[in-house]
This record gives C-alpha cells, structure tokens and sequence, in this order.
C-alpha cells in the first residue's frame, strides 16, 4: 500500500514538459540547517522513508540537517531521521508556513506541496507549485499590489515566459529554478491582492513567442525615462524584438527622473581611468553633455564613453542622463531606472489605467511577436529527477522532460 501511495506522490510531483508544476528551490540564498514548518490551510502528509504521517493545522515540525539525513521532530518527540522527506497537500488550496531557524529568517508562507534533502552541505527545501500561482507570486513580488488588472496580465505573460524558457535553468541540481533574481523573485503565497491571481488565470497558459515560435527573452524594467533601449546598447546582442521605442506613458511616473551629485574629483579620476587627458580640459562647462533621446555615449574630450560604463562605476539608476558641471561637482541629470531594454513597468502601468488591454501592452513593447499557448511551443527535452527515497534504498524515481 505504500508503494501505491509513493506512485501516486510521485505523480502529485511531477513537473513534465510545461506541466501544472514547477519545482522551485526556495530560501536558495540561505545555507539551511533547521527549518520550521506549519500547516496553516488544507491538510497535509508529511511522508517518510517508512510511511506517512497526517500533519494536524499548526502543527510544529523542525526539520534539521544530521550529517547526510534530515532529523524530523515535534515539539515533543523526535519523529526519525530519514535522506529525504515531503509533505504533500491534499486538497486544492493548501498552504505551509516556513521558518528558517538556523539561520533566522522571516517565516513566509508557501502553497502546495514541498520536498526537503540534503545536498551542497544544507538542506534543500523544494516547492513543487502549481505553475500559475508560482506565476502569480513571480508578479506580486516583481510589481506589487493594487495595480491595474490589464498590467497584472501583461506582466504574468512576461512572468510565464521566462519561466517557462527556464525551466532547465537549475537541471543539475535536480529543480527547475530558484527564488532568486538569478530566476525569478519568489516569495511565496501571494498576499492579499486576489487581482493578481485572477488575472494571471485570465492568461493561463499564455507565452510570448518570436517569429520562429521560440520563447522571446522577456525583458522588463520599472522606467524607461520615455525611450526604450535597444537589446544590442546594453547586452550586445541584437533582437528583433527588442528595440528601442518611444514611451511617452511613463514620463511623469515615480521612477522618471532623479539626480545626483558626483564630486568633480570622482568623476576626473574615473574619465582618467578611460584614457581622458583632464589636465587639458582647461573650462569645466567642457564636461557638460545635454541629451533629450537615450544616448549611448557621453562624448568628452574627443572620446566617446558608453554610458552604461558610467552607470554601473558610480551606480546610477539608469544610462540615460545629462552631465551639467556646478562648481566642485558634476551633477547627474537622469531619466528612467534600470536597463531599459523592453516592457516598462511604469509606463505598462499607465497603458492599462488609460484602457488598454493587455496583448496591445505586449504588442508595443516587443515588436512582431505573438502570444500562443504554450501548447503551439515545441519543447526542448530534459531530465529532471526528484527521488521519494525510502529507508532500505529504494525508490520511485520521478522522471520529467522541461523546456
């Protein structure tokens, strides 16, 4: 009867080519050795090497690394050391609080199912989600709450995209991706905005493809300062897609413009450092440089400096901006924040208050793409195994093919 049951877990699981699951693996970044956790909704198994344990609503269990094993205890007795362990909701809106305990982390709450197992001297805590609320986690996190339901559909479609593009983005390892910004921002559970939800469902299912049906790269940034950038200005690969265009929407949004001050010593010694002879720069109105349109280059002393080289030594909020020399400083003039390559969120943002739908946002942003289901996107084929191993050794091997 338990085989029975590790068959059909194993099923519950599986994460197969573009499936309903994704296995995330979460607190990434923390070098886990005990963990708390708390069935907060549904009803949840905690499954072992020796057979299944029905875990009661807010029930304390610690999970924490002994050599090779994880130790599984209560607040009472210690419940047995096993190599692998999950808990497996059993209804359709479960949900586990997580606590890192060593080290401490804020506790985050996490739906479905997760799997936990030593591996890179930590233990390694798993999520294998349903695919769109892992979505709909990915926009909350990347876009906040309270905006407009045709920017939340836009952004999940940007969100399901990469995923999806990804998903053998951490195949040695035995997941598909992470909840870093090295995937994407996963926080978990959503919070209280059930918008979001809603509208990535509105779109469940939907990717954006290029003219050969492959996944696009699905750039985003918070402002474009009212120009876009092109892929090749930033990352030095062309895409047709990805091309610079007018924005007009995002202009007088938050992120739109700032400043700041550099000291003219600062910036003297880092234009030496580019091959700029300062010494002979005899008027400091000679360091001054006025852009209206994304430049690439700020021109001095016949050279000419890529700006994202200025933005990433002094760790400005953007490339585009204007230099004006004030006395003893060079003040930055800017506009936009982030790369610039892509959707502006700030600008998506106004589009979708001002009426349009969310194919339209997709369509001006990224040029001669399409939106499919994933269905129309030919999968590349992979392995990714997540094994339910049982104390004597033997297992049910979970086998997936991702893109």
């Amino acid at each position: 009867m338990y085989r029975s049951f590790l068959a059909a877990l194993a099923l519950l699981l599986s994460t197969s080519v573009y499936s309903q699951k994704i296995s995330v693996s979460i607190f990434n970044e923390l070098s886990l050795n005990t963990i708390l956790i708390t069935p907060t909704q549904g009803s949840y198994k905690l499954i072992t090497g020796n057979g299944e344990i029905q875990l009661r609503t807010d029930q304390i269990i610690y999970l924490s690394k002994v050599g090779d094993s994880i130790l599984v205890r209560d607040a009472s007795f210690n419940l047995g050391t096993w190599s692998r362990v999950s808990i497996v909701g059993q209804t359709e809106n479960d949900a586990i609080r997580i606590k890192p305990i060593l080290p401490s982390f804020p506790a985050r709450l996490y739906d479905d199912n997760l799997s936990f197992y030593i591996e890179f001297n930590r233990v390694m805590a798993i999520n294998i989600v349903d695919r769109e609320k892992y979505i709909a986690s990915v926009v909350e996190t990347e876009a906040g709450p309270n905006k407009a339901k045709e920017f939340y559909k836009a952004q999940s479609l940007i969100a399901r995209t990469f995923a999806l593009a990804h998903l053998d983005k951490h195949k040695g390892e035995g997941f598909n991706l992470c909840d870093g910004t090295h995937c994407e921002a996963y926080k978990g559970r959503i919070g209280l905005d059930k918008n979001i939800y809603t509208s990535t469902l509105a779109t469940a299912g939907q990717v954006i493809v290029d003219t050969t049906m492959q996944f696009i790269t699905a750039a985003f940034h918070s402002n474009c300062g009212g120009f876009t950038a092109n892929s090749q200005d930033v990352w030095l690969t062309p895409k047709a897609y990805l091309v610079s265009v007018e924005d007009k929407h995002c202009r007088s949004s938050r992120n739109a413009n700032w400043e700041v001050r550099i000291p003219l010593g600062k910036w003297k010694k880092f234009l030496q450092t580019k091959g700029v002879d300062t010494t002979a720069i005899t008027d400091v109105k000679l360091y001054d440089f006025k852009t209206e349109v994304r430049p690439l280059y700020y021109p001095i002393a016949n050279q000419k400096i890529p700006m994202i080289e200025i933005r990433s030594h002094f760790s400005l909020r953007s490339a585009f901006f204007s230099v004006v020399a004030v006395k003893n400083a060079i003040r930055i003039v800017g506009r936009g924040y982030g790369h610039g390559v892509g959707l502006c969120q700030e600008g998506a943002m106004q589009m979708a208050s001002r009426g349009w739908k969310y194919d339209k946002i997709i369509n001006y942003y990224y040029k001669n793409v399409k939106i499919v289901n994933i269905n129309e996107v030919t999968p590349m084929e992979q392995d990714i195994n997540i094994d339910i191993e049982k104390k004597d050794s033997t297992s049910v091997p979970l086998i997936h093919s991702n893109k």
